[in-house]
């Protein structure tokens, strides 16, 4: 029996890992602005209140850069061979926020940390992030040693 084909191809996995990222997190802001949750203030700003500017510059912004960044991970992805589930992760945040944007004009946070005040799409952007930069940095010497072997 072939196992292969209970297993989701990359782009089925990247849809599934976004999709579940969107619906994660849109449940737990819709939970803490009905009370589930103490603290659900709105952040009309982006990148920890970095940048600003209306809703709309910032939907489309974050649409561009979005799609920029999916552009450059799937080259990333397919050159060290890292798992699709990082950049999903990072979309999946980044759709979640946008939505916000589109439904409320800011973004529903909740979650407090000592550093900002966040929700989940936040969270998995940043360990999308941070998980590529990581993957990356331990791929880079390994190609690097490997095509060093192979020219000699």
């Amino acid at each position: 029996m072939d196992m292969r084909r209970n297993v989701p191809t990359d782009g089925a996995l990247a849809v599934l890992v976004t999709a579940a990222v969107l619906l994660i997190d849109q449940i737990t802001k819709l939970r803490a602005a009905r009370g589930g949750m103490v603290f659900v203030p709105r952040n009309p700003d982006y990148a920890f209140g970095v940048v600003g500017g209306s809703a709309t510059v910032l939907i489309v912004g974050a649409v561009g850069v979005l799609g920029a960044f999916l552009l450059v991970a799937r080259t990333l992805a397919n050159h060290f061979g890292i798992s699709v589930v990082l950049p999903a992760l990072v979309a999946g945040g980044t759709l979640g926020n946008t939505l916000d944007r589109l439904r409320l004009g800011s973004v529903r946070d909740f979650l407090v940390t000592p550093w900002a005040i966040v929700n989940v799409a936040d969270f998995a952007v940043a360990i999308g992030i941070v998980g590529l930069a990581i993957a990356v940095a331990v791929r880079v010497p390994r190609l690097r040693a490997q095509y060093a072997t192979a020219t000699r």
